[in-house]
């Protein structure tokens, strides 16, 4: 298990934590995350990935505005053959030819807050935006040789969605976010600037008052 992983069940275990010894009202919103990269950052990984687990957990402010934490973790891993790719590692910078696997491990922890439209019962669209941290941990394989770089990125992820209702404190979850890191860092592929952009497409189960 990789090092971002071991992060995103701690820092799940954590949150969950605090659901429980609080006494606001509240609502947790578990979501499976199906991620597409976006901008640069295609020229390292270009194919979608299903493998995305999130944990998004607001407190109620007002009576349609919530705050608190996002939480998720996206894994890409993408098999190239016998292609050329330009790439850079420390005191490398040349093209490399041959099977690769181009992999990259991104955790996402940012505070949040959602504007929830309609009535506690209803159909409920709402409008979300987070701030905060984005890792992106790139490994290029090529045969017996592994070359890594861990990067930290100031950034940030606008969301739309809906709350679907299905019992007195069980809604399904439905969203759309952009996820963007501004630039930190090397990256391991032929780029100026190294960010981080994806579009994903979340799904999943929310608790709560």
């Amino acid at each position: 298990m990789r090092w971002s992983m071991k992060w995103m069940i701690v820092v799940l275990c954590l949150c969950a934590a605090a659901s429980t010894t609080s006494a606001q009202r509240y609502f947790a919103s578990l979501m499976w995350s199906v991620a597409t990269p976006a901008g640069s950052y295609r020229s390292f990984v270009t194919e979608t990935s299903a493998s995305g687990i999130g944990l998004d957990l607001q407190w109620w402010v007002k009576d349609h505005i919530s705050a608190g934490v996002t939480v998720g973790y996206n894994m890409w891993s993408d098999v190239y053959r016998n292609s050329t790719h330009n790439f850079q590692s420390g005191e490398y910078d040349a093209a490399i030819n041959g099977t690769q696997i181009h992999t990259v491990n991104s955790v996402t922890i940012m505070a949040s807050s959602r504007y929830v439209f309609g009535r506690s019962r209803d159909v409920r669209p709402f409008v979300g935006v987070a701030a905060g941290a984005i890792t992106s941990n790139q490994v290029l394989d090529v045969g017996f040789v592994e070359f890594n770089e861990t990067n930290w990125h100031l950034g940030v992820a606008p969301s739309v969605g809906v709350l679907i209702p299905v019992s007195w404190q069980t809604m399904v979850d439905l969203s759309a976010r952009m996820s963007y890191g501004f630039p930190s860092g090397t990256p391991l592929y032929d780029a100026s600037t190294h960010t981080i952009s994806f579009w994903s497409i979340n799904a999943g189960v929310t608790f709560g008052n």
